[in-house]
């Protein structure tokens, strides 16, 4: 079995269980219980220890490392002088990181260990803490809560070859919107292209120029006013400039 840790990936024999009452098709758990985490749920042949998942974790959030680069750092633990000769798991790591994220999300909003209650519509993701909020630190009639929206109209998304293979583990559970009401939404609105009376007003120019090459032209976010903490489930893709 390959493992990949933190300080390289390396190739061990593994000797199943063979204990009366014992299942081929509980090694994952196994292998889970060593804190040890299997590409594969079925005859697994390639676990990933817990420590590289977290250290790929914080290296994607503070240091923006790609999957790529972080498995290439492993095959340099590994062997500096013939990094090639190290065997290939990034598409194992790309999976199982995936996995491992939203894992951790559910857990930590305590539906880790409950496999009948499911998350509803941002239910993995904080409001701001310090705004005052009703039912929590404020009287159920209070209404006054200030917002803020803004969009990043340069965060472009190109279509995928082959999108059926993007597979959300938490659609709409997080600051992200639902995609599939969304999408409703956005074939019921009407595309009402601006007209600008300025010579060179660049928003609205870029807003109808041609992009059938990009599934989503920005992304947009609601905002508390006063702390600038993101609000759950209100993040939404740009189709085209603001709209």
């Amino acid at each position: 079995m390959t493992i990949v840790h933190t300080e390289g990936i390396f190739t061990h024999k593994i000797s199943w269980c063979s204990c009366p009452g014992s299942d081929p098709i509980d090694w994952h758990l196994s292998l889970l219980r060593e804190q040890l985490f299997p590409a594969s749920m079925s005859k697994p042949k390639t676990a990933f220890t817990f420590d590289v998942l977290n250290h790929f974790l914080v290296d994607a959030l503070e240091c923006k490392t790609s999957a790529m680069s972080f498995y290439q750092k492993l095959k340099r633990f590994t062997n500096n002088a013939f990094p090639d000769r190290v065997p290939v798991e990034y598409r194992e790591l790309m999976r199982v990181s995936w996995l491992w994220r939203d894992l951790k999300h559910r857990k930590w909003f305590g539906f880790g260990h409950d496999t009948e209650l499911d998350p509803g519509e941002g239910g993995l993701a904080l409001f701001c803490p310090g705004c005052p909020q009703p039912g929590i630190n404020l009287p159920p009639d209070w209404k006054a809560r200030q917002y803020v929206i803004d969009g990043n109209f340069t965060a472009q998304h190109m279509k995928m070859n082959k999108p059926e293979m993007d597979v959300s583990l938490s659609d709409g559970k997080g600051y992200m919107v639902s995609e599939i009401p969304y999408q409703s939404h956005l074939q019921q609105s009407l595309d009402n292209r601006e007209r600008s009376t300025c010579s060179n007003h660049r928003a609205i120019n870029a807003a109808n120029i041609n992009k059938s090459n990009l599934r989503s032209t920005g992304i947009g976010a609601t905002a508390c006013a006063q702390h600038g903490c993101f609000v759950p489930h209100s993040v939404v893709d740009f189709q085209k400039g603001e709209r």
